[in-house]
């Protein structure tokens, strides 16, 4: 097209690689009800991608021989790409939408293809996909404007709603970039409009509306490209977590047999293991707790707190709280590891580690259990786990 600058096909061409990058990559992502309408969408970018391609455009009318085939194909992809955007943003609301409302974007897609078909049959091939309607393209310039409208809004005004309620950054800024991109189909619109109704509209009125297409094309693919892949980013992020807890948490294990219900996987298994991240995630800061209220409850002496509490103070070795809970959690661990026998005292709650374990809270969870076990194995304290341990005098006994 004229006044389009070359670069505009040169990142068509990476949107393209990014788009078919990710469907590839999220290929998991059609098993899973939540992750499928992203993908979708997705996948609609990609095959209208290839679509339009002029060599494609050509293949299509030569072996069929109908004139402007390929351009209802092209038809059907766009309407079935503006459908699955629309279903998109209602599955973001599910719980909220009725029955009805929830299948609008199918309905409404088969009935603009069904109008499409017939209005293509009925109407002289000279007047088909014209820069002016005439005839019967009249009704089908007023059935696509009227959809396209349509679910540029329904799906425009629910990314808005989503977007304010969303936690995660990342998510929220996919969900304003798709407001933003699909409200372009708008002014595309309204220009496309203007130039089917409107004789001797000048050239520079098609360069605007291919901007707004292009730019809806953009914004949507990236935006969507962001949404799919975040699943996968939150798996490596819990993954991350969890390996960084696993030192902390085999010598925890390691002191508190009793505690192990299972064989615990192998450290390959562990480091291979990207199913499930949350829950394991989760499952191995319950643990760690687990070990630690064990080792507190049954040989945390409240005179080995003290000590613990005024070992901290005097030490300066980082965050008094935490360097205290490291004292006592490695007495005990040794004890434990020792076979002493649990005491039946009741130590109090006063020096258990905070408990953070939501989604929202759990980097600081994982970050404070981090540090807690380089604590366990600073100097001062294991200075102070081995003063406690050859003390006959010891509060621990």
């Amino acid at each position: 097209m004229r006044d389009v600058p070359s670069w505009v096909e040169n990142l068509r061409g990476v949107i393209f690689v990014v788009v078919w990058a990710v469907l590839i990559l999220r290929i998991p992502a059609v098993r899973r009800r939540r992750q499928r309408p992203a993908w979708v969408v997705l996948l609609c970018l990609a095959v209208g991608s290839v679509a339009i391609q002029a060599g494609v455009a050509r293949r299509i009318d030569d072996a069929t021989g109908v004139t402007h085939l390929s351009d209802l194909v092209v038809t059907m992809v766009a309407l079935t790409d503006f459908a699955a955007v629309w279903w998109f943003a209602q599955h973001l609301r599910r719980d909220e939408e009725p029955g009805p409302a929830r299948r609008a974007p199918l309905s409404a897609a088969a009935a603009m293809a069904t109008a499409a078909i017939v209005l293509f049959i009925l109407t002289p091939e000279a007047d088909r996909f014209g820069k002016q309607a005439h005839g019967w393209w009249i009704v089908y310039a007023i059935a696509w404007i009227g959809y396209g409208a349509t679910t540029a809004v329904a799906a425009a005004a629910i990314f808005w709603r989503t977007a304010r309620s969303m936690r995660s950054p990342l998510l929220r800024y996919s969900m304003i970039a798709l407001t933003i991109g699909v409200g372009a189909e708008l002014p595309y619109l309204v220009i496309r409009a203007i130039r089917w109704f409107v004789p001797g509209t000048p050239a520079e009125l098609a360069v605007a509306g291919f901007w707004c297409s292009f730019a809806r094309f953009v914004v949507v693919a990236l935006a969507c490209s962001i949404a799919a892949l975040e699943p996968m980013r939150k798996a490596v992020v819990y993954w991350g977590r969890r390996q960084r807890l696993h030192r902390l948490w085999s010598l925890l294990r390691e002191s508190t047999p009793e505690l192990v219900l299972h064989e615990p996987v192998s450290r390959t298994a562990d480091l291979v293991g990207f199913g499930n991240t949350w829950e394991l995630l989760h499952q191995r800061v319950v643990e760690i707790r687990d070990s630690i209220t064990f080792l507190h409850d049954g040989w945390a002496t409240p005179a080995l707190l003290r000590a613990a509490v005024d070992h901290a103070g005097k030490t300066g070795a980082g965050p008094q709280r935490l360097v205290a809970i490291a004292c006592w959690v490695e007495a005990t661990r040794r004890q434990a590891l020792a076979g002493v026998p649990r005491t039946a005292q009741e130590p109090g709650q006063e020096l258990l580690p905070d408990v953070r374990a939501t989604a929202s809270t759990m980097r600081r969870e994982v970050s404070q259990l981090v540090r807690l076990h380089r604590h366990l194995t600073s100097r001062a304290v294991q200075d102070f786990a081995g003063r406690q341990a050859s003390s006959p005098a010891s509060p621990v006994s």
